[in-house]
């Protein structure tokens, strides 16, 4: 062999290939760590965080995708610190739907941030979904009992109050100039004390009332209608005031005023019949059809007027009406025909006036209503009716015939206890229909819930019907009250506080009656400590005496 040639001997060609398969193949720990990586299961907390290389020892590192905060793993490391980053609220993180509802539903919690220092995470509170809670968790939670099946549709009925919030708010948008000027006038004038001396002579000149301007509340219509209201009443002293300052710069003119006094008018309706739902006591349904109806022939009477703004602003009513108040009718119609002194006659003499050619289609419906709600009534409550005869009338049996007397007088009373349940309904419904109108004058205090109650005997199906269609409220402004803290902490003057002092009075409430509360407790241990004093005295005098005796 020539002296280039070189021969592998066997260990070297045993180590070439060993090579060889070491270049194509893992090593044995890389083998297991990556079996290991691939096997183990991604808990949910990983969608938001970005895994890094494997190291050696076989750690890696968890960033979070968001904020690029870095939390060491591996090595029994767990997801606890990547939860506890989540939980707490990344600050780079986009927020969901779910959190946002999540946010306006969670109540105060302490934490601690990354620093370690301790926070406390803010809490919106949102009042309509409180009460939408509250009134599921009722449902779910109270047992109710003989529930009658009925149409969905003729139970449809929204908070009257809300509706016609909602109704005036959309129209009050055509004229918020003018409103935004007699706003400004009052401001204006208040605002100053000096101004305001300058103002009550000039209402002495003209022989205005002798009242404050005010301003209102501008997400409360009713408080804008009575500053419009009283703007109107002081019109020619805030025009007299005008003359004698040169910067009185946002003083109406006669155009302002003009469209101002139209719109009290309308608006006065609107506001008497919101009164009248929203008092300290519930109105009964039956007073609600005429004023829906009254506010309907308004809004009519709006679109034919003279003013563009009045006309612009009775659209806007009528698309809200249609959305809310165009079904409920049904309902509001049975109530009234449950007065005895409305019936079916007022009902047909104010649906006439809405709608005419609806008239007689509308008046077949609501008999069919009335005709099913009874069918649905008389099935329920007859049978509870027929056992009570029939208990009575089998004890009156043994009794009788105990005394002698025949069965037959026993068989007589079960016959005509069965002759009055054949169809007490149509009988009812055909009798009180067709009685004359109760003589009491629509204006004047009728307690109907008081006159079904006398009439039970006579109508004892139609009664329960009564019962529990006039219990429907008209509106849950009264019992929003409950849950509103505004009414019994607030002054009624709410234009003269600012925010910080409104702040101040809530915060302070608790103080103030604890303080009341101190004051009787002290005045009732005083009275308690002076009659002890005066019965000692009583008791050292009548000793005395008994001594002298």
């Amino acid at each position: 062999m020539g002296a280039g040639l070189h021969m592998e001997t066997p260990e070297e060609i045993q180590k070439i290939q060993d090579d060889a398969q070491g270049e194509t193949q893992p090593c044995p720990e890389e083998t297991i760590n990556k079996r290991k990586t691939k096997e183990t299961p991604k808990a949910p907390v990983w969608a938001h965080f970005k895994r890094g290389k494997v190291q050696d020892d076989g750690s890696y590192t968890a960033t979070c995708i968001y904020c690029g905060r870095v939390y060491p793993m591996g090595n029994q490391r767990g997801t606890g610190n990547m939860r506890n980053h989540i939980r707490r609220g990344c600050k780079k993180m986009p927020p969901t739907k779910r959190h946002k509802a999540d946010a306006l539903q969670k109540l105060l919690q302490a934490g601690r941030d990354e620093a370690g220092e301790a926070t406390l995470a803010s809490w919106v509170f949102d009042q309509r979904k409180c009460r939408k809670s509250l009134a599921k968790e009722l449902l779910s939670t109270t047992p109710i009992k003989n529930v009658l099946p009925a149409d969905d549709a003729i139970f449809q009925l929204r908070c009257g109050c809300h509706i016609l919030n909602l109704i005036v708010q959309d129209g009050l948008d055509e004229i918020a100039d003018e409103i935004k000027k007699i706003r400004d006038t009052m401001k204006y004038i208040r605002n100053s004390q000096q101004r305001m001396e300058k103002f009550r002579l000039a209402a002495s000149q003209v022989d205005a009332p002798n009242r404050k301007p005010a301003w209102d509340v501008e997400t409360r219509w009713n408080s804008t209608y009575l500053m419009l209201e009283l703007a109107l009443q002081l019109k020619e002293a805030i025009n007299r005031y005008a003359l004698s300052d040169p910067n009185f710069d946002v003083c109406p003119d006669d155009v302002d005023w003009e469209h101002v006094e139209a719109l009290v008018c309308h608006l006065k309706i609107f506001y008497d019949v919101t009164n009248k739902f929203s008092g300290t006591k519930y109105p009964t349904l039956n007073i609600f059809f005429p004023e829906y109806c009254e506010v309907y022939l308004t809004i009519v009477k709006m679109s034919q007027s003279a003013y563009p703004f009045v006309v612009d602003m009775s659209k806007q009513m009528f698309n809200k009406w249609n959305k809310y108040w165009k079904v409920g009718s049904i309902l509001l119609a049975i109530g009234c025909v449950l007065d005895p002194r409305c019936k079916l006659d007022v009902v047909q003499y104010y649906f006439n006036m809405m709608h005419p050619e609806e008239c007689p289609k509308f008046m077949d419906n609501l008999r069919t209503c009335l005709n099913k709600l009874f069918n649905d009534y008389l099935l329920a409550y007859s049978k509870g009716s027929e056992n009570q005869p029939n208990s009575s009338t089998s004890h009156m049996s043994s009794t009788t015939s105990s005394d002698g007397i025949s069965d037959t007088r026993a068989g007589l009373k079960s016959f005509l206890s069965s002759k009055r349940l054949v169809d007490p309904t149509k009988t009812e419904m055909q009798e009180y229909l067709s009685d004359g109108l109760d003589p009491t004058s629509l204006d004047a205090e009728f307690d109907l819930l008081a006159w079904w109650k006398l009439k039970a005997a006579k109508y004892p199906i139609l009664s329960r019907l009564a019962r529990d269609i006039l219990a429907v409220p008209i509106s849950t402004v009264a019992s929003e009250s409950t849950f509103s803290i505004a009414g019994r902490i607030l002054s009624p003057i709410r234009s003269s506080l600012n925010d910080e002092s409104l702040e101040a009075l809530i915060c302070a409430q608790d103080w103030l009656r604890a303080s009341k509360m101190v004051e009787s407790l002290e005045m009732l241990y005083g009275q308690v400590m002076e009659h002890s004093l005066l019965m000692t005295q009583f008791v050292a005098v009548l000793s005395m005496k008994h001594e002298v005796v």
